[in-house]
């Protein structure tokens, strides 16, 4: 069995050691796990702190374990994955490492067999979220694209407006987090690292117009109904896709008002036209809310638009392309569907026989 394994990152003195050293003690009793810990140093630290003989340790000390050609990353995850008695790994980079080469590293084919990515796990000391050093330091940044659970740290010394920021800051992320908690040392769960990611949870529906050549297919390999088929919220799709490309959408009430809410996450190797994206995306500012992450011509973005405010940066976040929109009236989702996938850029064997 592939052994699960889980990335927990955080930006420098968030207490990252903290809360595996708790996640450790937390763990199902008789279960042995696994760490490897990239310590920036040459002097590895965290070995110490973990020692004993139900933990399996590897450190790669000096560096970044990020670079998916790291050779002493490679055998430390060799050694590791060789192991049968290790229920559970735990990767631990350092503060300053991009965690979403870590993930390309673990999803690559040669260790499908032998690794299972889990939850990823980003911890915040949420007193930092007012300094702009630290939310505008594109490691952060990147950091919580990845994550599927948030974890705000020292929740025993957070003021009532560090928590209320938090709150925002966490409601406005994209992707959407599965879980966010508030957790001092003592409150650490071992349940967290077995959460899914929370749009894995939407009503998935087939795409309701792919485009020629890309046409989903259901977990079976068998091709979905197509057509207009689940534009009404509350029509059950007639297949259910287990991976992208998919759709959802959904009519929400909150304090009295209803939204509309829907989505499309769609393979991480389908290519947008940078610039006809974004002149799309930048035509649906009328909404209430449009966030996205893409795979461009130009590399990936993160989009993020209000009536008020606009965003456009690079983005460390490659599992999938994502987009989801709040608007007050239902939009034609078969339009929208539509023009987003007429942005697409021609696929490699489509440029060569043009």
């Amino acid at each position: 069995m592939p052994l699960l394994t889980h990335v927990v990152t955080g930006f420098l003195g968030a207490g990252k050691t903290t809360l595996i050293t708790a996640l450790l003690a937390a763990r199902p009793a008789g279960e042995r796990w696994a760490v490897l810990v990239n310590e920036f140093g040459q002097i590895g630290i965290d070995q110490a702190a973990w020692s004993g003989d139900d933990v399996f340790i590897r450190e790669v000390p000096g560096g970044c374990i990020c670079c998916a050609q790291n050779l002493p990353m490679q055998i430390a995850l060799g050694q590791i994955a060789a192991r049968t008695d290790c229920q559970r790994l735990i990767i631990e980079p350092t503060g300053l490492g991009h965690p979403a080469q870590i993930l390309e590293t673990l999803r690559e084919p040669h260790w499908q067999p032998l690794l299972t990515v889990g939850a990823t796990l980003c911890l915040i000391d949420a007193r930092q979220l007012g300094d702009e050093r630290v939310t505008g330091h594109e490691t952060f940044r990147a950091q919580v694209e990845v994550a599927d659970v948030l974890v705000f740290s020292k929740a025993d010394l957070l003021a009532e407006d560090d928590r209320l920021r938090a709150q925002a800051f966490a409601d406005g992320c994209l992707p959407p987090k599965a879980l966010v908690v508030f957790a001092a040392p003592a409150q650490v769960d071992a349940a967290w690292l077995d959460v899914v990611p929370r749009a894995a949870g939407r009503q998935r529906r087939s795409l309701l117009r792919p485009p020629a050549g890309l046409a989903a297919t259901s977990a079976g390999g068998g091709e979905t109904g197509l057509g207009l088929r689940g534009l009404a919220a509350d029509d059950a799709p007639a297949v259910a896709p287990a991976d992208p490309p998919y759709h959802y959408h959904e009519r929400v009430e909150s304090h009295g008002a209803a939204h509309w809410i829907g989505g499309w996450i769609l393979p991480p190797d389908w290519c947008f036209r940078h610039d006809d994206l974004l002149t799309l995306l930048l035509s649906w500012r009328g909404l209430d809310r449009l966030k996205g992450v893409f795979h461009t011509d130009r590399g990936w973005i993160f989009f993020n638009a209000t009536a008020q405010d606009l965003a456009i940066r690079g983005s460390e976040y490659r599992a999938d392309n994502r987009v989801e929109l709040i608007a007050a009236e239902a939009p034609d989702w078969a339009d929208c569907e539509q023009a987003l996938l007429a942005t697409l850029a021609p696929a490699e064997g489509d440029q060569q026989q043009a």
